[in-house]
C-alpha cells in the first residue's frame, strides 16, 4: 500500500509520539501530505512535542492554509497561525475526538508508546484508513505501511474498552 490510499475523506489528521525527533519527515510521510495538500482536505494536527511540531513545521514550509490544530486546555505550539479548536478538556478526550473528527489519519508511533497505541486501537476499530509509521529508537528500525486491522497494537485497550 502506498501512502496516497490511506487518503479517504475530507479531513485527515496527523498525529503522533511526542517521542519523535527527527527534524525531516519520513519520504512516504510527506508525500502523503502532499496529497492532502493536493486534494486540498481539511488537515487537523496536534499541538504537542514531537510528531505534532514536525507535522505543523513541514505544513508551514509547504504555504498551507486549511489546517486546525486541536488542543486540550491550551495551544502549546501553532507554527502557521491557523485556526485552533478545543477538542476536549484532557488528553484522552482530545485524542478520542480528534479520531473521531477525521475520515483518515497518519500516525507517527515511536518506541510503541502506549498513548499511540490505544488511538492506533481506536483509529482501526473506526476503521479510518492510517498510514502508520513506526520508529525504534533502540533499533533504529522503522516501517511504514497501512493500519493491520489483525494486530493488536494495545491490550489496555481491550482490558478498559468491552463493548
Amino acid at each position: 500500500m502506498d501512502g496516497k490510499s490511506a487518503l479517504r475523506g475530507r479531513k485527515l489528521l496527523l498525529m503522533g509520539s511526542a517521542f519523535y525527533r527527527e527534524k525531516a519527515l519520513p519520504p512516504a510521510v510527506k508525500s502523503t501530505i502532499d496529497e492532502a495538500i493536493a486534494r486540498k482536505m481539511k488537515i487537523i494536527v496536534g499541538e504537542a512535542h514531537g510528531a505534532s511540531r514536525s507535522f505543523q513545521d513541514y505544513l508551514k514550509s509547504k504555504g498551507y492554509r486549511n489546517v486546525v490544530v486541536g488542543h486540550a486546555m491550551r495551544i502549546r505550539y501553532n507554527a502557521g497561525d491557523w485556526k485552533t479548536k478545543q477538542y476536549g478538556q484532557d488528553l484522552q478526550e482530545r485524542e478520542r475526538r480528534m479520531i473521531e473528527d477525521c475520515d483518515s489519519a497518519i500516525v507517527m508511533w515511536v518506541d510503541q508508546s502506549s498513548v499511540i497505541a490505544e488511538d492506533l486501537e481506536r483509529l482501526k476499530r473506526l476503521g479510518k484508513p492510517t498510514l502508520l509509521y513506526e520508529y525504534s529508537n533502540k533499533t533504529k528500525i522503522s516501517k511504514i505501511g497501512p493500519l493491520d486491522p489483525k494486530r493488536i497494537y494495545s491490550l489496555g485497550y481491550y482490558i478498559w474498552h468491552r463493548k
